[in-house]
């Protein structure tokens, strides 16, 4: 696991749903990797894995962390 500025950060929105970065690790050819809770409404969350490319095109705005 890296220690990456992403981790630990958290976004909430307006209706209260958050996205909290859990963990960024290093796999395969040195590829990075984001590990993240999303969280809707009172449930349990869901836990997604991408490409940190990915995750910047998707939820890069919400964070005040410039890509690598």
């Amino acid at each position: 696991m890296l220690n990456h500025p992403l981790v630990g950060q958290i976004h909430t929105f307006e209706d209260g749903d958050r996205i909290e970065v859990i963990q960024v690790k290093e796999r395969n050819n040195n590829e990075l990797f984001v590990t993240f809770h999303a969280y809707q409404g009172p449930g349990i969350p869901r836990k997604t894995v991408m490409f940190i490319n990915e995750f910047y095109e998707h939820y890069g705005h919400l964070f005040d962390i410039e890509p690598e």
